[in-house]
């Protein structure tokens, strides 16, 4: 696999998004040649079919599949094993850094074996990044009092995860305690799970480039991967007889890279779900087994006013919740107001939190998007991307003043927090599939089309 539409001259022009190249994907081995791991490697490119590199905000390292289609023999002459290492550099061209993935990673398992003709070995090597394996190893217990610098501690000394590749955001929280017998990555999800920004949860994640992160959702909301819409259109204006030609390959490609090639939507509208999941309204009882005293139960009810949205409206009609206690989530706190002469204990942090963490954390899932657009290098998990979703209707004068009127689709256009990400190289494209979520509309819920607001229920249009 070579790349598509791309040269190893990067004066090239980039016609699209798709294009990329493949500079190497080198199999690394212990004892290769009689070398130390990396002073000797095969070369696999010629015999890689396709690659996905995926990343998540739930998962704590990316993941890399590379489907190989071998008539070499090459599991069986070389004795591969799962245990070898993988450095993969991808790039739009060969010259530009700014879009490029150079990985190192691990071989953790070798999958889908099978021999469609004889002769031909395909199978599936599935990576990880090196840490994860490193994880697999060690065991740590260990006392902390700031959670950001004590899990950027971990993945530095514990999971050797270079400084440079870390973007650790701090906390605002002080918490004492002693981390119980644990692997490196169950100690970092233990501290990330308790510790809020402005009541928004913590996520402890990898993105395709190799940066590792501790990131809030708040960050999230506030960080833009770009200022422009994504349009589910393939119909693109792109110039004017009066333009000049030199120009239109440029604009070409920038318009592609913003075009979303298709779409499809789990929707998740479920005012059920928001009530069982606590969005809606929750419960939270604590007893302090140091004092042997039971705290008053505290509800929480939603409040947009409390809220940092992706929108500026509710995922639902304020008749929904007007005049309603929801509880449809409890939480139950074991405090321990003495395990300390000062500061507070894990548990301390959260117990103020909790029901307004959990509101987010499940709010999000509001409405959900999958989307697939043309290879971007840069697109990132944690970041905010805007959709405009085209409906299938056009604008139409003679319909009512109060009547929906718009040829894009408000309830699923809007600002997104990008969750996953699945990039997929083949031999002809590179293309990208980005999940993403919102918590919330850029229209008022309560604000329906005629036909629900009227009293007679009669359309203003006939026919409709």
């Amino acid at each position: 696999m070579q790349g598509s539409g791309q040269s190893d001259n990067s004066n090239a022009p980039n016609f699209s998004p798709k294009n990329f190249l493949v500079k190497h994907i080198k199999l690394l081995r212990e004892g290769l040649g009689g070398n130390e791991i990396g002073k000797r490697a095969i070369e696999l490119t010629q015999i890689v079919k396709k690659i996905e590199i995926n990343e998540s905000i739930y998962k704590n390292g990316i993941t890399v599949d590379i489907s190989v289609a071998d008539s070499n023999k090459i599991l069986d002459r070389l004795r591969i094993n799962g245990t070898e290492k993988i450095a993969l550099n991808i790039a739009r061209n060969a010259e530009v850094k700014s879009e490029e993935f150079d990985l190192n990673l691990s071989i953790i398992n070798i999958d889908s074996f099978s021999m469609p003709t004889p002769g031909i070995q395909t199978y599936v090597l599935r990576c990880v990044s090196d840490y994860i394996v490193e994880n697999q190893s060690k065991v740590i217990s260990e006392e902390f009092d700031d959670v950001s610098n004590k899990i950027k501690n971990i993945a530095i000394s514990a999971l050797n995860i270079s400084e440079d590749d870390l973007e650790i955001s701090p906390t605002s929280e002080q918490v004492k305690g002693i981390i119980p017998k644990m692997k490196p990555l169950s100690a970092i999800n233990w501290l990330t799970r308790n510790i809020t920004d402005s009541g928004t949860p913590y996520y402890f994640y990898q993105t395709s480039n190799g940066k590792v992160h501790l990131k809030s959702q708040i960050e999230m909301i506030g960080d833009e991967h770009s200022d422009k819409d994504y349009i589910n259109s393939n119909h693109i204006s792109m110039f004017t007889f009066t333009d000049k030609l030199q120009n239109t390959t440029a604009e070409f490609y920038e318009a592609e890279k913003f075009r979303i090639d298709k779409l499809n939507s789990k929707l998740n509208f479920s005012g059920f779900s928001n009530i069982a999941n606590g969005v809606l309204g929750s419960k939270k009882y604590s007893v302090d087994i140091f004092e042997k005293s039971y705290l008053p139960a505290v509800t929480h009810n939603y409040s947009a006013d409390n809220l940092k949205l992706l929108n500026p409206e509710k995922p639902f009609p304020n008749k929904y919740i007007e005049g309603k206690e929801f509880s449809g989530r409890n939480f139950y706190i074991n405090l321990n107001s003495g395990a300390f002469d000062s500061g507070n204990n894990y548990h301390d942090i959260i117990n103020s939190t909790i029901q307004q963490r959990e509101q987010y954390l499940n709010g999000i899932d509001s409405h959900s998007q999958e989307i697939v657009i043309p290879g971007d290098f840069n697109i990132q998990v944690g970041k905010t991307i805007f959709l405009k979703i085209l409906s299938n209707t056009f604008e139409d004068n003679d319909l009512g003043v109060n009547e929906d009127n718009s040829a894009e689709d408000r309830g699923a256009s809007g600002a997104y927090m990008i969750s996953s990400i699945v990039h997929t190289f083949t031999n002809q494209t590179f293309t990208t599939r980005v999940v993403c979520k919102k918590d919330s509309f850029i229209d008022n819920q309560d604000t329906p089309i005629e036909f629900f607001a009227s009293d007679d229920d009669k359309r203003t249009k006939e026919g409709i």
